[in-house]
């Protein structure tokens, strides 16, 4: 889906749900397990030249039990059948993020924040509706430190769905002019 590159208007009275893309779900997997036997390699005596060193044997615990976690919340994602985003008249929800929707009036400010390459729109939302979510768990363990590093709001990829950064970026900004957000009326679309 390429929202952003067709010059057609998006019919935003309609609800859209983005799923996984299986694709892409099974490529970051791959680099789940990948990550996670490379981590192992210092832990198991495969290799005993290289487990005897207490801080390449303390990098290999670390690596193993956090890619072996994110590997493990890809399964776990990789089987839900539901929308991961949903755009809809009522709202923006990526369960991602936090099972409720966030109302476009809430959203005062849309931008685009790039880490590492990967492009993530930052939505900020009014502190008295942020606070009433029910953020996952990920998302309140990053939310203190990629406020620190400049992504002020609540952060929203496309990583993994069947559509692009700039497609998904479209849709929002499209909405949100259409329902009022006071994001709509200061935040230009991302390049």
């Amino acid at each position: 889906m390429s929202a952003a590159s067709s010059n057609q208007p998006v019919d935003t009275s309609r609800t859209i749900e983005l799923l996984h893309s299986p694709l892409k779900m099974f490529g970051v997997l791959v680099a789940g397990v990948l990550m996670t036997s490379l981590s192992l390699v210092f832990v198991l005596p495969v290799f005993p030249e290289l487990g005897s060193d207490p801080v390449t044997h303390a990098i290999g615990i670390v690596g193993t039990l956090f890619f072996g976690l994110c590997t493990i919340m890809i399964v776990r994602q990789w089987f839900t059948l539901e929308a991961v985003i949903t755009i809809s008249p009522a709202g923006l929800r990526d369960v991602r993020v936090a099972r409720e929707f966030v109302p476009w009036s809430a959203i005062e400010r849309l931008s685009t924040w790039t880490l590492q390459g990967q492009s993530i729109l930052v939505v900020a939302v009014a502190p008295e509706v942020e606070s009433r979510l029910t953020l996952t768990r990920t998302a309140r363990w990053t939310r203190g430190a990629n406020r620190k590093l400049g992504a002020d709001g609540l952060c929203i990829t496309a990583h993994g769905l069947k559509l692009d950064f700039a497609s998904l970026a479209a849709l929002v900004h499209a909405y949100a002019a259409a329902y009022g957000a006071p994001a709509a009326r200061t935040a230009p679309l991302p390049d």
